[in-house]
C-alpha cells in the first residue's frame, strides 16, 4: 500500500497530462484518505515556496515547483489501483529530506487550503507520536 514519501505519476481528473504527485501524510485507517501535492513546470507566475532542481528527485528534469494550492485528499485505494491497472506509474520514493522541504513548505505557503493545512498537521502529530 501507498505511503508518505511515495511519488506517482498520474494525471489530475479530467486533464491528460500526468504530473508527478507526492504523498504527504500517511493515509487515514478508516477511509485510506492522505493528502498529495503536485509537482509542475516553474512558471513565471508560480508558487516559488519549493523549488525542485534537477538531482532532487529521479523525475525532475528542469526546475519544478510544488503546486500547494492543488494540494488535495486522495483515496490511495483508487491511486493504487491506478497503479495495478497501468493507467499510473510509481516511482522512487522522496528521500527524507525531500519530503521535508515538502511538508514544511505546505505550512509555509499562502496557497494551501487551511482545511489541507489542518489535515496534515493532525497526521503529522499522530505520526510523531508513533
Amino acid at each position: 500500500m501507498l505511503k508518505c514519501g511515495d511519488a506517482v505519476e498520474m494525471p489530475k481528473p479530467g486533464q491528460a497530462v500526468p504530473h508527478l504527485w507526492v504523498i504527504v501524510t500517511n493515509p487515514l485507517a478508516s477511509s485510506h484518505e492522505a493528502v498529495i501535492v503536485n509537482v509542475t513546470t516553474l512558471r513565471q507566475h508560480s508558487d516559488t515556496t519549493v523549488v525542485l532542481k534537477p538531482g532532487d528527485h529521479p523525475y525532475i528534469r528542469h526546475d519544478s515547483v510544488i503546486f500547494y494550492a492543488d494540494a488535495r485528499l486522495a483515496d490511495l485505494r483508487n491511486t493504487q489501483a491506478g497503479i495495478d491497472r497501468g493507467w499510473f506509474r510509481q516511482y522512487e520514493p522522496c528521500c527524507g529530506a525531500l519530503l521535508k522541504r515538502i511538508q514544511e513548505g505546505l505550512l509555509a505557503s499562502k496557497f494551501t487550503r487551511n482545511k489541507i493545512k489542518d489535515f496534515c498537521r493532525a497526521r503529522w502529530r499522530e505520526w510523531e507520536g508513533a
